[in-house]
């Protein structure tokens, strides 16, 4: 425990941190016993340890931003903020994780790491790109409601070595994301836009599986539908454009063949790179998922706002429609429309959710592998004869033409006829 204290406090959160988050978390409770004129320290500090999660993720978002602006700052720059939840993020590991490695991908990659994070959030703040509490706060709820759980998960590791009471919680714990098979967007052992995600929806977090990529199935929208068809379980699709761009839609529904919409609430559709944006349903309609001559998320049959086509070229991604909320998913100047660099279709939700997802695949597949080969048996034999009807066909004719002719007779030896000709 206290090896880990030290790691963390000397080489992963910023300098000072424990004297802010000691004071962020007897704030309010300082001025209540100052003004009853008594010093209650335990009830305080237990006060302070509810406020980092217990009390849902509004307080914690308080002590957050307490933390970077030590109680004097009405605005921060984002860069502050976003920093610090990276931080807390990789300060919640085991006490026997490796410390040298932490550190080491710490140091290589938090600079990068918060970049479309940082950009939304300034999005949300003021013409300079400064932001206030109430600003960050409402950010936080629409487009990264699971920033909060670093510090609620920072602090129950801390105080309980990492032993999950999951039906004691009040929030859903903060996992990074570990993907297991080499991604073409997603680039190094702690990629930066996987962050973002993770804050962008709890069921980011954990495992991911992959289901599809062109590096490993090829560019065919018959392998991607081979390779996603059935499956049941939560999936994130994520496109990186020629131009840099990434973008994508995240569904709980199970993927199946259809000319009409279908799919659920949970789901949505974002802007990963340069900047996070999530855009949720809008309850007006349920153009979700359509997966037939193409892929496509939200708008209408004939122009989805995510279309790609079945070639997988001229491809479309549009700023509204009725299903999700308006927002650019793309840069301004792309104009709506993309080519794909790479494209890759991952299971989330945790292990539970990845396997049940995969045995349904997996039923999904030995179904309709039946019903195929049932397609090519033909048990009735007669029925086919009828269809045919071969005695009607030119082939057989001749038969039809040498009945009655004198020297036709049945050639019961043979089975067959004869014709007996004069020498």
């Amino acid at each position: 425990m206290r090896r880990r204290i030290e790691l963390i406090e000397g080489q992963i959160l910023p300098c000072g941190f424990g004297s802010c988050l000691r004071a962020a978390m007897s704030v309010d409770l300082f001025v209540d016993c100052a003004n009853e004129g008594g010093d209650i320290s335990l009830e305080r500090f237990l006060e302070g340890i509810a406020d980092c999660g217990q009390r849902g993720h509004k307080e914690a978002l308080k002590i957050i931003w307490l933390c970077c602006s030590a109680g004097v700052d009405n605005e921060l720059e984002p860069s502050r903020i976003i920093d610090l939840c990276f931080r807390l993020g990789f300060s919640s590991v085991s006490p026997d994780a490796d410390a040298h490695g932490i550190v080491a991908r710490l140091e290589s990659e938090h600079d990068s790491a918060c970049e479309s994070l940082e950009k939304s959030l300034a999005a949300a703040g003021n013409m300079y790109g400064m932001v206030t509490k109430q600003q960050f706060m409402e950010w936080a709820e629409l487009t990264a409601p699971q920033i909060s759980s670093t510090l609620s998960t920072f602090m129950h590791n801390l105080l309980f070595h990492g032993k999950w009471l999951k039906h004691r919680l009040n929030f859903v714990p903060f996992e990074y994301p570990k993907l297991d098979q080499k991604s073409d967007i997603f680039e190094g052992v702690h990629p930066p836009n996987l962050f973002a995600l993770a804050c962008a929806s709890p069921q980011m977090g954990g495992k991911w599986h992959n289901l599809y990529s062109f590096e490993f199935h090829g560019h065919s929208m018959n392998r991607l539908q081979y390779s996603i068809l059935g499956y049941s379980g939560p999936t994130v699709v994520v496109i990186k454009t020629e131009g840099g761009h990434i973008l994508g839609a995240f569904t709980t529904s199970k993927w199946k063949r259809s000319k009409d919409f279908y799919g659920d609430t949970n789901g949505f559709i974002f802007q990963l790179y340069p900047t996070l944006s999530v855009f949720s349903p809008t309850g007006i309609d349920s153009n979700f998922i359509k997966l037939h001559d193409g892929l496509g998320f939200g708008g209408t049959k004939d122009m989805p706002r995510i279309f790609i086509p079945a070639s997988m070229e001229d491809c479309n991604a549009g700023v509204m429609d009725k299903t999700f909320r308006e927002g650019n998913l793309l840069p301004v100047e792309a104009l709506e429309k993309f080519t794909i660099d790479s494209l890759e279709v991952w299971g989330v939700g945790g292990d539970a959710a990845i396997e049940k997802g995969l045995a349904s695949r997996k039923e999904y597949r030995e179904i309709t592998e039946s019903n195929i080969y049932k397609a090519r048996v033909i048990k009735d034999k007669s029925s086919l004869v009828e269809d045919i009807n071969l005695l009607d066909t030119k082939l057989y004719k001749h038969r039809e033409e040498a009945r009655g002719r004198a020297e036709f007779k049945v050639d019961d030896a043979h089975g067959g006829y004869a014709l007996e000709r004069e020498q």
